[in-house]
């Protein structure tokens, strides 16, 4: 299965993130995807690092603190290759693989946001206030990210989504379900608190069997991401999956459990006495009950309606108490 990656803006994402909430949206995103690709990363990094040295004195000790552990976090994930900075010229494909490659309706695509971020810049130096720069970061930004997101995807076969939501200007644009859908998707994730460190977030991703729930996740992302569903009937679908799976798990946690017990309560008291001093080759064969009830839930839990859906539920389990 390819990579599954996100794109976001530096300039436009990554201050508030870091200084509001210790990069809480940051590591709700690396519960999802393989790697963060960070447009403009090391301006942001560099400009960062210029604050802080000419204003350090001015600040206060919070913020400075807030400020040089942002700086930090941002090395160290970039270092361990969680997060990445994407360029446009590195990515912009080669002629024949535009020819061999890319569709009618990518190139349409492509054109529609090249169109976009010229016809974004002002007619005149007097349309040019605050509001009009900021607008023009914004969208100028989702068209470079979006157009990158398209030349990864279709030049390297990795599944590339952005994780800004769609604005007025791009509702026409093709192919946008999927960024709708993944969108959907990290909002249902739960958001860790600025005390999670970023460890326990990396270990809890790339746990063998935490591994297996993302890869049906993603798998149920990319089928969906095929439907004709609006973001309404999207988040329905995904509430209505998450409670069949939670009701049908619980039903047979208390099956399970029952049958457990029953086995148990049956027992003569020299079986349990035997059991209390661990003499395993008296106890006789009903005591296995205890492992059958855990492939009993394993089995449900395979068979679960809803179980694509089962890793937001346990990451949910693993990290809202910390929120």
């Amino acid at each position: 299965m390819s990579k599954f990656i996100a794109l976001k803006s530096g300039i436009l994402d990554l201050a508030s993130d870091a200084l509001d909430s210790g990069f809480s949206n940051l590591k709700q995103q690396v519960l999802l995807f393989d790697q963060i690709g960070i447009v403009h990363l090391t301006k942001f990094q560099n400009y960062a690092n210029s604050f802080l040295e000419e204003n350090r004195n001015r600040m206060s000790s919070n913020l400075v603190g807030k400020m040089q552990l942002m700086i930090t976090d941002l090395e160290w994930l970039h270092q361990m290759d969680i997060i990445f900075e994407p360029i446009i010229q590195k990515e912009i494909p080669s002629p024949k693989d535009v020819n061999n490659k890319f569709s009618l309706e990518k190139l349409q695509e492509i054109v529609s946001l090249l169109n976009t971020i010229v016809d974004s810049y002002p007619n005149s130096p007097e349309d040019v206030n605050v509001e009009f720069l900021a607008n023009l970061t914004e969208k100028r930004d989702f068209s470079i990210i979006r157009l990158i997101s398209i030349f990864i995807e279709v030049t390297k076969g990795i599944t590339a989504v952005t994780t800004r939501p769609y604005i007025d200007y791009t509702t026409n644009l093709s192919n946008s379900v999927k960024s709708d859908v993944t969108q959907v998707i990290i909002k249902k994730l739960p958001l860790p608190s600025n005390e999670t460190p970023w460890e326990q977030v990396l270990d809890y991703r790339n746990d063998p069997e935490n591994q297996n729930l993302l890869k049906d996740l993603r798998r149920w992302i990319r089928k969906t991401s095929s439907e004709s569903t609006s973001q309404a009937e999207l988040e329905e679908e995904i509430e209505w999956l998450i409670n069949k799976f939670q009701n049908h798990m619980k039903y047979h946690k208390i099956k399970a459990n029952t049958e457990t017990l029953e086995v148990l309560v049956k027992a003569p008291l020299e079986i349990v006495e035997d059991l209390v001093r661990l003499k395993l080759s008296k106890i006789p064969e009903p005591f296995f009950a205890l492992k059958k009830r855990q492939l009993m839930l394993m089995e449900a839990e395979m068979n679960a309606p809803g179980r694509e859906l089962a890793y937001i539920i346990k990451s949910r389990e693993a990290f809202e108490s910390q929120e």
